[in-house]
């Protein structure tokens, strides 16, 4: 008799969550990436445009014209969202009963809202003639209702779904978990922008910095020419585009005390060991032009010369090569910290639904 697998098991920050019977932890990583935090996210930013037009029927039909037009202009955007976005996410099928079944609840729900309250605001045009300006004010009377109602409970019943939940509904329809998971939300999608930035600066680190080092200890000469003007290229990128991007992400909620430190020391450290190479090699070069001019006639006035430019190649090659060399060190650091740094929010991201509802369970 074949012996039942015991379930998968998934980390939440501190805690271990069983996975269903069947459902591996492969199966539910790639359907939270690809489909359950989409459908947060696309569920959120419906919720926050409903939200915004909110209104009790009379302000609705006594609203100003271009109040009209402002929420009639929102309406439209929730319905093309919830049939270019929502309506493809809930199309795909949960490895999870729960969430499964939540999601057919909430295409069904789709289903009734797409006949009769998406068909309806079909018969009016983009610019509503002033003869169906009371007809419109009349449906949205309705819709706006409906549609926040279809929404919001949808909304509930997925994350009530989702294994990183206690499947604690009341906290995720309360106003304080669309801010805490858009600012988590913003956070993940800020980092992530970094990584990939970081990604794409690698085959120049490697061939501007890491390469570059290794010739001045091999040829100790201070570089010129179009080998320097390419690394200057790059250092120019991490003052000018790489330290902007720390910054900003320094400046976004949700980052830990510790993580700051780590941030701001690179984002100081970076554009100041990029400063002090520019102006050593400044230096560097005034000085060797220096000595070339001043070089003398005679063959032992030359000879001397030459010696000279040897001992100050040799000398600024190698505290060229030490800068080089930190600065590397610095980028390949920052390099190996962010994906860290990434999964630990993407953690917390999932961690904020499981110890929140907790919280919520516990002030009630």
């Amino acid at each position: 008799m074949k012996r039942a697998l015991p379930p998968q098991v998934i980390r939440i920050g501190e805690h271990q969550v069983a996975l269903p019977a069947g459902v591996t932890v492969l199966d539910w990583g790639l359907e939270r990436i690809n489909v359950q935090n989409p459908r947060i996210r696309a569920f959120l930013g419906s919720i926050r445009l409903v939200q915004g037009i909110l209104e009790s029927n009379y302000s609705l039909l006594h609203c100003s014209p271009e109040r009209l037009h402002d929420i009639w202009r929102k309406v439209r955007k929730i319905a093309l969202l919830i049939r270019t976005e929502i309506s493809p996410l809930l199309a795909v099928p949960s490895r999870l009963p729960r969430l499964e079944e939540a999601r057919q609840g909430a295409e069904l729900s789709l289903e009734m809202v797409d006949r009769h309250v998406l068909g309806p605001l079909d018969r009016f045009r983009e610019e509503v003639p002033p003869d169906q300006l009371l007809d419109l004010r009349k449906l949205l009377c309705v819709t706006i209702g409906q549609l926040h109602s279809f929404l919001q409970d949808s909304f509930g019943e997925l994350l009530a779904g989702d294994p990183r939940s206690l499947h604690d509904a009341d906290y995720f329809l309360s106003k304080r978990f669309p801010q805490d998971i858009e600012e988590a939300e913003w956070l993940h999608a800020s980092v992530d922008r970094l990584q990939d930035y970081l990604e794409r600066l690698e085959p120049a680190r490697e061939r501007y910095l890491t390469a570059l080092a290794a010739e001045l200890r091999l040829r100790p000469a201070v570089p010129r020419g179009r080998p320097w003007e390419d690394t200057l290229v790059l250092l120019d990128v991490l003052v000018a585009g790489l330290t902007p991007k720390l910054k900003e992400v320094l400046a976004l909620r949700g980052v830990r005390f510790h993580e700051i430190e780590i941030l701001d020391r690179y984002a100081a450290e970076i554009p100041a060991r990029c400063g002090t190479l520019v102006e050593l090699h400044r230096a560097s070069v005034a000085t060797l032009d220096g000595i070339e001019a001043a070089t003398g006639d005679t063959e032992d006035e030359r000879e001397q010369g030459a010696q000279d430019l040897l001992v100050c190649h040799a000398v600024f090659a190698a505290r060229m090569a030490v800068l080089v060399d930190d600065l590397d060190r610095s980028l390949q650091d920052l390099m190996t910290f962010v994906p860290v740094w990434l999964d630990n929010i993407e953690k917390r991201r999932a961690l904020l639904l499981r110890r929140s509802a907790e919280e919520a369970g516990q002030s009630a």
